[in-house]
């Protein structure tokens, strides 16, 4: 998929991100395109010169995707970083582990072998499909400026799309107007466009029925227009957007905004002995331990935040939450919200105590504690005489027990245990001599 064309002038964008060679902590919640700029071994890393660029080609797509359904547009990933947009879009910056002959074998498609190198390198997260910039310095073999796989339903391994740059893909030497036309291209294939069985799209191509062949301006014709500006995304809706049929309908896809619905902020807090937060669904929606995060999801998402503590502490409860004793904060996003995890500092003793009362003989057992108010008292054992009264009051827990008259003199073994939501804190075992 490659032909020489006039280049229209790129909107201007400045990307102002933190190279990584790693999947940044998101700020958009939701399925997500992921953007990747990846070079072989062998390869000039051309990152700084092409940054900006690639940036503006994602928000060229972004504004073309619109002005064709006002209500959808590709969901990005973006980073916590200054600028807003596309200048914000998180990019990894890879350097592959073989070099450019490996990826030019003609016997494995190129994109399968990058792919197999970017999972291994970590990404592979099921909510989020992968745009790959693939930049090499040496020609390339073949004549194809992009690749995808067409998976309507599935991130990770199966949702990565492709466009490849080497000096002899003319057109395709570096981002710009005709690659703008390729991403789009293949992201539209990674949503899964014409992957159906009968009843089908009626303009299929009979040799090629993952691309329509119906209408040049197609947007997914094998030989897509020059510019974005003259592309349509499927001409005539009636093979794979925002169509009548029975077949998948790219419109419906989960790695589109819906513009048509509200866009709330939830402020997620890691309170002191937290390791993190994250979404239960989304693994790279996750907010490290003392910050506090802020992601925009469309109304009506579906919420499941995990707590996880730092080693020796415990998470303790939520602070607006729906169930705020829950292990997990399950709510709707209908609103701006804030949500912060509250996690308990390890429970130690401070003070332990034993004393007797007459008439009749108790035998009292009183622990000073760390903290106050973080652990039920589950077990006082002595002897197997039952409890009269067991307490937790602030950082104080006691134990008293009734003392037969037979046990005077000798010498008693009795344990105080304290445990919260199941989980033993603590355990205090004593011998003690009961007087005469």
């Amino acid at each position: 998929m490659c032909a020489v064309f006039a280049h229209a002038a790129p909107a201007p964008v400045t990307w102002c991100g933190t190279t990584s060679a790693t999947d940044q902590p998101d700020v958009v919640g939701g399925s997500q395109v992921h953007v990747i700029y990846a070079t072989p071994r062998d390869s000039a890393d051309r990152f700084p010169q092409l940054a900006s660029a690639i940036a503006a080609d994602i928000a060229a797509i972004g504004t073309w995707w619109r002005g064709q359904d006002k209500t959808r547009a590709p969901r990005f990933d973006l980073a916590a970083v200054a600028c807003t947009g596309a200048g914000s879009l998180d990019i990894s910056d890879v350097k592959l582990p073989h070099e450019a002959a490996y990826y030019n074998r003609t016997t494995t498609p190129r994109l399968a072998l990058v792919r197999t190198d970017l999972v291994a390198a970590g990404f592979a997260d099921i909510a989020k499909k992968y745009l790959v910039y693939y930049d090499q310095s040496q020609p390339a073999a073949g004549g194809n400026c992009g690749a995808a796989y067409v998976d309507a339903h599935n991130g990770g391994a199966n949702g990565y799309a492709g466009v490849f740059m080497a000096p002899n893909l003319r057109g395709c030497e570096a981002p710009g107007s005709y690659l703008e036309v390729v991403a789009a291209h293949e992201l539209v294939n990674a949503f899964g466009a014409l992957a159906t069985g009968a009843p089908g799209p009626p303009h299929a191509c009979p040799d090629d029925p993952l691309h329509p062949c119906d209408n040049a301006h197609d947007v997914l014709n094998p030989a897509p227009p020059a510019s974005l500006a003259s592309a349509r995304l499927d001409v005539g809706h009636d093979d794979y957007y925002d169509h009548r049929g029975t077949w998948w309908d790219v419109r419906d896809s989960a790695w589109l905004w819906h513009l048509d619905v509200p866009q709330y902020a939830v402020e997620v807090a890691v309170g002191d002995g937290g390791e993190s937060v994250a979404d239960a669904t989304e693994p790279g929606l996750s907010c490290a331990k003392g910050e506090t995060c802020t992601w925009a999801w469309e109304a009506g998402s579906v919420l499941t935040l995990t707590p996880t503590p730092q080693h020796g502490y415990r998470f303790l409860h939520w602070i607006g939450c729906p169930d705020e004793q829950a292990e997990s904060c399950t709510f709707t996003v209908d609103r701006n919200a804030t949500v912060a995890a509250v996690f308990a500092p390890p429970l130690a003793l401070k003070g332990f105590h034993l004393s007797f009362a007459r008439n009749p003989l108790t035998l009292t057992a009183t622990l000073h504690l760390s903290v106050g108010d973080q652990a039920d008292l589950v077990g006082c054992r002595f002897a197997k005489q039952p409890v009269v009264a067991a307490t937790l009051n602030g950082a104080v827990a006691t134990c008293t027990w009734s003392v037969p008259t037979r046990f005077r003199g000798h010498r008693i073994r009795g344990v105080v245990e304290l445990d919260a939501k199941g989980e033993t804190l603590l355990t205090k075992p004593f011998h003690v001599r009961i007087p005469q």
